[in-house]
């Protein structure tokens, strides 16, 4: 790619670069000020608007306004790097540490149980305790943790938001625990 140009194109975007530039690089700063954590876009996106311009050389060479399409393509990259921030995050789930903490213990004491009943029929008494969920619990706990589907993947499936999914799960193990701890009270 790079040798196909002749020497007034490499002329030309010597040119672009020492005279653009800078200019390029602060406006994709303005285009973040007051948001630290997209600083690094800044570099990236300057870095990408030049290394376009080198793509598209040779049309930029008879484009009636090239700083104008060089601040147009700076735009467009800092809104691409902004769009797949957002869509980044809106995949990320992030659990408060309450939930997470309380999730947590919840587990531990459902394996405490668990243990506790080593001498049990753990098969049979799994299929009585399983059993008393409804279907859609039931649904929910072969998915969560039969095929091991992460809270993501559950959140599609079930048309309900990653937050939404998290409490599902903690609502279904505290289920668990409190008909394990019947089941044991009762025998």
């Amino acid at each position: 790619m790079w040798g196909r140009h002749d020497k007034n194109d490499e002329a030309f975007y010597e040119n672009l670069c020492n005279q653009y530039f800078e200019r390029i690089y602060n406006y994709c700063k303005r285009l973040v000020r007051g948001q630290d954590q997209f600083m690094d876009f800044v570099e990236d996106c300057t870095q990408n608007t030049f290394l376009e311009a080198r793509k598209q050389i040779s049309h930029l060479r008879n484009h009636p306004n090239v700083e104008g399409w060089l601040y147009t393509t700076a735009r467009n990259l800092i809104n691409h790097s902004y769009r797949s921030m957002y869509v980044k995050k809106r995949h990320e789930v992030i659990m408060d540490d309450n939930i997470s903490g309380t999730l947590m213990e919840v587990d531990h004491e459902l394996e405490e149980l668990f243990n506790s009943a080593m001498d049990l029929d753990l098969e049979k008494l799994s299929i009585e305790i399983l059993s008393k969920l409804n279907t859609n619990e039931s649904d929910l706990y072969l998915d969560y943790y039969k095929c091991n589907m992460s809270v993501s993947d559950l959140s599609k499936k079930y048309d309900v938001s990653a937050t939404a999914m998290t409490t599902r799960i903690y609502r279904l193990k505290k289920k668990i625990k409190n008909l394990v701890c019947d089941y044991f009270k009762e025998n």
